[in-house]
C-alpha cells in the first residue's frame, strides 16, 4: 500500500488566535474559578517579595485556592441542572463566604493539625467537583466519562505546567549566567506560583468538555486504560490482599495484635483497589469481561477483614492515649472502608457514585462543628486528663509516678494548643488567656506549668523523661577562658573531617555507636568526649535549663601531649537512642610537640 506524500501545509497546528479564543471561552465559562486562582497567585506573588511576610499571606493564598474547586463545583452543577444566573451567583457568593470564614478561623499550616484540616477540606471539595453535577438522577456512563475527562485534564495540565516552568526557569538561568542579567532567586518561586496556581488551572479547565450535559453514554473505552487496570493494577492489588489475609491468619494464631504500620498497607491497598474498580466500571456488564465481576467481588470481600484489622490497630492506640485529629480521621476512614466493603459485597449492583459522595460527606462532617475531628479529640483528651489527675491524686506524691505525670503534661499541652479554654477552666478552675494565634513552645510550657502547679504536680516538657525529646541552646553565649589552649574549632554532632592547625592536622568524627566525639592527631593520640552524661542529665530532668558552666556541659579529655576542652552550646534529643541526638559547641585544643607527625 502506497501512501500519498505528506505536505507540511496539511499539518494543522493551533494558532495563537485559536488559543486566545479558547482561553477567552474558558474565562467566560469559569470566571469565578479563574478569579480565585488569580487571587491565590497574586497573594502568593506579593508575599514572596516581602522581606518578612506574615502568615496572613500564606493563609490568604492557600485559602483562595480552596475557592477554586468550590467555585468549579457550583459552575458544573449550574451547567448540568440549567440553573438561573441569579441562583448561580448567589451560590458562588455563598462559597466565597465559606472560604472567607475558613480563612478567618484557620491558624495556618505551621501546626500539623491545622494543615490536616486544610487538606481534609480541600479533599472534600475536590470530591464534590467529581460528583456534584451527577448527584441527582439515575447513574449513567456519563458520570464515569465526566470523571475520566477530569483525570485526563488534570494529568495534561500538570505535564504542560511542568514543561512550561522548566523551560522558562532554564531561560531565566541562561539570562543570568550567559548575559549577566541578574535574576533574583525569588523570581523562580514567583514563576512557579503563577504557573502552578493560575496557568495550571486555566489549562485544566480548557481540557474539559464544553458542556457536561452533552457527554455521551457510549461504551467506547480506552484500551490502554483497560490494559493498565487488568494486567498491572489488578494483580498488584490481589497480591496485597492475599498478604493482608495471611497476616490476619497470623494474628488469629499468635494472638498478637496488628502493628501500627498496618494502616499504611491497608490504606494503599484500599486506594489502589477502589481506583481499579472505578477505572473498569463501564466494562463490568460486558459478557467478555467476566474477570471484572470476579475482581470486584473479592476486592470488597478482602477489604472487610483489612478494615477490621485497621480498626483494632487504632483502638489499641486510642485506648491509652486518647483521640487526636489524625486518629479520628484514620478511625473514621477505617469505618467508612468497612461500610463500603459490606455495601458492595451485599449489593453488587451499587453504583460508583456512592464512593466519592459518601467520602466527601464524611470529610465535611469531621471538618467543623461538634462532630469535627478537633472537637472529638478535645473531649477525649479532657477525659484523659481528668482520669490521669485522679490517678495522681490517689497515689501521692505525684512525682512518684513519672509516666502518668508525663502523659498528664502532654494532655494539657494538647488542650492548650487547641485553645480549649473551657475544658481547661473546668478542670483547673483557672481562666487561660489566649492572646496570640498559636500556643506553643516555651509559652505553652509556662502556662501548663502554672496549671499543673494548682494540683501540686510538676510539669514535664514535651517528651521529657529518659529517652524523651528536648532542645536547649545557650542564650546568651557565655565567655570561655581560653588560656592554656592554642586553637578553637567549631564542631557539631554531624561534622566529620580534618582541620589544619598550624603545621599539624586534627581529625574529628562522631562515633556511630556511642555518639561520642572522637578527635585524633597525626601521632595517633586520640581524645574521646563522651556526651552520654549530658544527655542523661537532661533526659532525667528536662524541666530545668542546663548549667552551661557545669562539668556535664564542658567536657575535658587528654592523651599525652594532646589536650582538649569541649564546650557545648546547644544540645537536643529527638528519640530514645544516640541516633536522635544532636549537639554543637566549641572545641579547644592544645597540641604539644610530641603529638606532631613523625
Amino acid at each position: 500500500m502506497r501512501f500519498p506524500p505528506a505536505k507540511f501545509g496539511q499539518m494543522r497546528f493551533p494558532s495563537v488566535t485559536a488559543l486566545l479564543h479558547r482561553a477567552y471561552a474558558v474565562l467566560l465559562r469559569f470566571p469565578w474559578t479563574l478569579a480565585a486562582a488569580a487571587t491565590a497567585a497574586a497573594v502568593a506573588f506579593i508575599g514572596i517579595g516581602l522581606h518578612d511576610p506574615g502568615d496572613e499571606w500564606v493563609r490568604g493564598a492557600m485559602s483562595a485556592m480552596l475557592a477554586v474547586p468550590l467555585s468549579a463545583t457550583v459552575a458544573f452543577a449550574a451547567e448540568r441542572w440549567r440553573w438561573r444566573v441569579p441562583l448561580s451567583i448567589a451560590l458562588q457568593l455563598a462559597g466565597l463566604a465559606i472560604v472567607t470564614g475558613f480563612y478567618l478561623t484557620w491558624r495556618g499550616p505551621d501546626d500539623q493539625w491545622e494543615m490536616v484540616r486544610y487538606l481534609q477540606f480541600s479533599a472534600a471539595l475536590h470530591l464534590l467537583v467529581a460528583v456534584a453535577p451527577f448527584v441527582r438522577g439515575a447513574e449513567t456512563v456519563s458520570f464515569w466519562e465526566y470523571n475520566r475527562q477530569l483525570l485526563l485534564a488534570f494529568l495534561r495540565a500538570a505535564f504542560f505546567s511542568a514543561v512550561l516552568f522548566v523551560g522558562l526557569a532554564v531561560a531565566l538561568g541562561a539570562l543570568d549566567k550567559l548575559f549577566g542579567i541578574h535574576v533574583p532567586p525569588n523570581t523562580y518561586l514567583r514563576l512557579w506560583v503563577v504557573i502552578a496556581l493560575l496557568l495550571n488551572t486555566w489549562i485544566f479547565l480548557s481540557g474539559l468538555s464544553d458542556d457536561v450535559t452533552a457527554l455521551s453514554d457510549s461504551q467506547s473505552y480506552p484500551r490502554a486504560l483497560k490494559i493498565f487496570t487488568q494486567f498491572i493494577l489488578t494483580p498488584l492489588v490481589s497480591v496485597y490482599l492475599v498478604m493482608l489475609t495471611a497476616y490476619l491468619a497470623k494474628i488469629l494464631l499468635t494472638r498478637q495484635w496488628p502493628s501500627g504500620w498496618i494502616g499504611w498497607l491497608v490504606g494503599s491497598v484500599s486506594v489502589a483497589g477502589i481506583l481499579g474498580f472505578l477505572l473498569v466500571h463501564p466494562l463490568r456488564r460486558r459478557r467478555d469481561e467476566g474477570w471484572i465481576g470476579i475482581y470486584a467481588r473479592w476486592l470488597f470481600v478482602g477489604l472487610i477483614p483489612a478494615a477490621l484489622m485497621l480498626v483494632v490497630a487504632l483502638a489499641k492506640r486510642i485506648g491509652p492515649y486518647g483521640l487526636t485529629e489524625l486518629r479520628v480521621i484514620a478511625l473514621s476512614l477505617a469505618v467508612w472502608l468497612l461500610a463500603i466493603g459490606l455495601l458492595y459485597t451485599l449489593r453488587r449492583d451499587t453504583g460508583i457514585r456512592t464512593i466519592p459522595l459518601s467520602l466527601a460527606a464524611l470529610l465535611l462532617v469531621l471538618l467543623a462543628g461538634p462532630m469535627s475531628a478537633t472537637a472529638l479529640s478535645v473531649r477525649s483528651q479532657t477525659r484523659r486528663l481528668v482520669r490521669m489527675l485522679r490517678v495522681l491524686a490517689e497515689a501521692p506524691p505525684p512525682d512518684a509516678n513519672p509516666d502518668v505525670r508525663r502523659e498528664t503534661s502532654a494532655a494539657v499541652r494538647y488542650l492548650l494548643a487547641r485553645h480549649a479554654g473551657g475544658p481547661l477552666q473546668a478542670v483547673f478552675g483557672r481562666t487561660v488567656a489566649f492572646d496570640d494565634r498559636r500556643m506553643c513552645c516555651d509559652h505553652a510550657d509556662t502556662v501548663a506549668t502554672g496549671l499543673l502547679a494548682t494540683k501540686s504536680i510538676a510539669y514535664v516538657r514535651d517528651g521529657g523523661g529518659p529517652g524523651g525529646r528536648f532542645r536547649y541552646a545557650q542564650r546568651p553565649a557565655l565567655p570561655v577562658e581560653t588560656s592554656g589552649f592554642d586553637w578553637m574549632v567549631d564542631v557539631a554532632s554531624r561534622d566529620t573531617g580534618t582541620v589544619v592547625l598550624g603545621t599539624d592536622t586534627l581529625g574529628f568524627r562522631t562515633d556511630s555507636a556511642s555518639g561520642a566525639l572522637v578527635v585524633a592527631a597525626r601521632s595517633g593520640r586520640m581524645l574521646h568526649f563522651d556526651l552520654a552524661s549530658a544527655f542523661a542529665a537532661l533526659g532525667a530532668e528536662p524541666n530545668s535549663q542546663p548549667d552551661w558552666r557545669s562539668g556535664q556541659m564542658r567536657l575535658r579529655a587528654e592523651d599525652g601531649g594532646l589536650r582538649g576542652l569541649l564546650v557545648l552550646t546547644s544540645i537536643s534529643q529527638s528519640g530514645d537512642s544516640s541516633k536522635g541526638r544532636a549537639w554543637g559547641g566549641h572545641l579547644f585544643v592544645v597540641m604539644a610537640p610530641d603529638t606532631a607527625g613523625r
